[in-house]
């Protein structure tokens, strides 16, 4: 996890081996599960030639959930 960017937006990152998007959204519905009702508003992959060199995938995710009170 990072920063909040407000109250009820987080950002999600994973990173993952390999070049399968498959296996990295697998991995962001893993990060997911403390935000039960999260709604991704905007998602990006990372990618550089360093980690394409190394086979690896990173997505960046801004959640929308609602915080606990």
């Amino acid at each position: 996890m990072a920063m909040a960017l407000i109250p009820s937006q987080t950002l999600v990152t994973v990173t993952v081996p390999g070049y399968s998007l498959e296996t990295a959204s697998d991995a962001l519905r893993l990060a997911l599960i403390p935000f039960p009702d999260a709604r991704i508003v905007a998602l990006t992959l990372q990618t550089n030639w360093t980690s394409a060199l190394f086979g690896k995938i990173s997505l960046l995710a801004v959640v929308e959930y609602t915080p606990a009170t």
